[in-house]
């Protein structure tokens, strides 16, 4: 990237790592020491977290304060238990060339239908709160099991400083995890979304992030 353009990361910045076997896993920035970077304990979509025993080559995505998806390639290590990279270099950064969808963690409240599929007149309407949201689905909890595949129907307003909008959705379940507190995590991924209703969800994850970043903006890693 160009050498002029700065980029700061910050505790609490959304990090998506990639392995080299191509699994996506999500985490965050703990705190900076250094020049090294410590994050979270990376998981991935299906709740299991990323196994690092010594050192592990990975790609970050990120997304900078004006909102441009930018990656690099680095070397996360395991030390004293706490995982961490080194701060890369300006010129190590680049735009990411593909599309990524991060999953930001929110409450959204949700209006849902459920479809069930031994009969299809029926409707089955609850009402839950989203664990977090991306431009690609969402997941939240609810106190039984949806089968794999399962056809979901909602509504969801994501609000903003500067706008109110009402997201009506259909999505597909492709995980249900139980919880050891008996509830169910549920991942859905948005079917047939029109991609000017994913950029308002987009935008809205992207105004999330910068938020978060704004309430720590006095904080100093």
């Amino acid at each position: 990237m160009d050498e002029s353009a700065k980029i700061e990361f910050w505790k609490g910045q959304l990090l998506e790592l990639q392995t080299e076997e191509g699994v996506m896993y999500k985490t965050q920035i703990i705190y900076q020491v250094d020049n090294r970077l410590y994050i979270q304990k990376p998981i991935n979509r299906m709740d299991r977290y990323l196994t690092v025993t010594g050192n592990k080559s990975v790609t970050v995505y990120f997304h900078s304060d004006e909102r441009v998806l930018y990656s690099f390639d680095t070397i996360i290590s395991l030390q004293h238990n706490q995982l961490s990279f080194p701060a890369p270099l300006a010129e190590r950064i680049k735009k990411a060339q593909r599309r990524r969808f991060f999953r930001v963690p929110v409450e959204v409240e949700l209006n849902l239908n459920l479809m069930p599929d031994e009969n299809p007149n029926e409707d089955e309407l609850i009402k839950v709160t989203t664990k977090d949201i991306s431009g690609g689905g969402i997941s939240f909890l609810c106190d039984f099991e949806v089968g794999i595949e399962a056809l979901i129907a909602g509504t969801m307003r994501l609000e903003t400083n500067n706008s109110q909008n009402t997201i009506e959705f259909h999505g597909r379940v492709v995980n249900c995890i139980k919880l050891p507190d008996s509830n169910f995590k549920i991942s859905l991924e948005f079917v047939q979304l029109k991609e000017s209703t994913r950029s308002d969800i987009i935008k809205y994850c992207l105004f999330k992030q910068v938020e978060a970043r704004n309430k720590l903006k006095n904080y100093c890693l």
